[in-house]
């Protein structure tokens, strides 16, 4: 009866204290893209500078390939403008045509999207991905680009 009330507690105990860590450890992906946040809030949230740009993008996904087009884009990630956004979470790789018609690729994860916004109320249909793996000449690229639009 004892190991019982033991096994108990201590299932008890691990559910607490697995909750206090999701609590106090709650990562950047844990956004929720329905709430609105001031454009200050949004800025202090980012780690690299955005810049606009209307660049095509062929994206591998586990369903096959997806055309689509990206609308702004930093050293950490980019806003991908596509009718059908992809599962939070899913990693895939992806092309852009940057400059020149110089290939980027980038592996990435998709951190949020805007697929269950009514659609009267969405400019761009599309997703929020974050860089995972990117070469050295493309973050240079990347540079350039920022070092001409500032």
């Amino acid at each position: 009866m004892y190991s019982i009330i033991l096994l108990f507690l201590g299932f008890i105990l691990a559910l607490v204290i697995y909750y206090i860590l999701k609590v106090y450890m709650a990562s950047d992906l844990d956004y929720h893209p329905s709430v609105k946040l001031s454009q200050d809030v949004e800025k202090q949230r980012r780690k690299h500078p955005r810049t606009n740009i209307n660049w095509p993008v062929s994206m591998e996904t586990s369903n096959g390939t997806i055309v689509a087009e990206v609308k702004n884009i930093s050293l950490g990630g980019a806003f991908i403008c596509c009718e059908q956004p992809l599962p939070i979470g899913e990693v895939f790789c992806l092309t852009m045509t940057g400059p020149d018609n110089e290939p980027v690729t980038a592996t990435a994860e998709v951190v949020w999207s805007n697929v269950n916004i009514p659609n009267e109320k969405v400019i761009n249909r599309g997703m929020g991905v974050r860089f995972i793996k990117m070469s050295d000449r493309h973050i240079q690229l990347m540079r350039q680009i920022f070092k001409e639009s500032n």
